[in-house]
């Protein structure tokens, strides 16, 4: 059974993600990859070509993820990680 917790929680695993990708700067193509497997969702970011793809394993560049603060600054961006985390946990 999934909770809003639940949903909270894998958004904020992504925006920890996110906010790493923006901090350290890596590559372009680098993607987070969220996939399922026994029940379970697993999330992790690299560069694609290093992803482990598997029949539900979606993919996210994390360049998309970004967006331009107030303050000019880049910032994650919430609503996108918001509409990913809704699409892998629902609510029973």
């Amino acid at each position: 059974m999934s909770s809003i917790q639940d949903i909270r929680a894998l958004e904020l695993r992504i925006t920890d993600i996110v906010d790493d990708y923006i901090q350290q700067r890596y590559n372009e193509d680098d993607v987070l990859a969220i996939g399922r497997r026994c029940g379970k969702i697993s999330v992790n970011a690299d560069a694609q070509e290093k992803i482990k793809i598997g029949k539900t394993t979606e993919l996210y560049p994390l360049k998309d993820l970004v967006r331009t603060g107030d303050d000019g600054n880049p910032e994650a961006d919430c609503d996108k990680i918001s509409d990913i985390a809704n699409s892998w946990v629902f609510l029973d």
